[in-house]
C-alpha cells in the first residue's frame, strides 16, 4: 500500500549517510500519494512530511501504551540534515541491517504494537 518516488532507494540512502551515525534509523509515517508524487514524472511535488505530535498514554494497568494522534504534514523545521525523532513509527523504517542484531524485538513484549498495521 506504498507507492515511491523516483530514485527513492537512492535519496534514502544518501537521507541516512547524512546523519553520520551508523545506528541511525530514519522512520516516519508515510505521506499519502495523491498532491504528493507526480504521476507523470514520478518525482515528488512537496515538501513536507507527517510530523508525530500528540503523544500520550491511553488504556490503563498493563495494556496502557503511547498513542500518538495527529500526524500533520508540514516543512521540516532543521534543514540540511535528519530531524531526530523520540519514537519510532511502525509505517516505515531504514537502518543498517545489523539494526535488527544490536537491537532485536523484545520476544517478552507480546503484542506491544498497538495500530492499524
Amino acid at each position: 500500500h506504498v507507492d515511491y518516488i523516483r530514485d527513492w532507494d537512492e535519496s534514502i540512502v544518501s537521507q541516512w549517510k547524512s546523519a553520520n551515525n551508523e545506528m541511525a534509523v530514519l522512520t516516519a509515517y508515510l505521506s499519502g500519494i495523491k498532491g504528493h508524487i507526480n504521476v507523470e514524472t514520478g518525482e515528488s511535488i512537496t515538501n513536507t512530511r507527517p510530523i508525530m505530535c500528540m503523544s500520550d498514554y491511553e488504556g490503563s494497568g498493563l495494556k496502557k501504551h503511547l498513542r500518538h494522534g495527529q500526524q500533520p504534514e508540514g516543512q521540516a523545521g532543521i534543514k540540511g540534515e535528519p530531524t531526530l525523532e523520540p519514537y519510532w513509527a511502525a509505517g516505515f523504517s531504514f537502518a543498517r541491517g545489523h539494526f535488527l542484531l544490536n537491537v532485536p524485538y523484545d520476544q517478552h513484549l507480546p503484542m506491544i504494537f498497538m495500530g492499524e498495521e
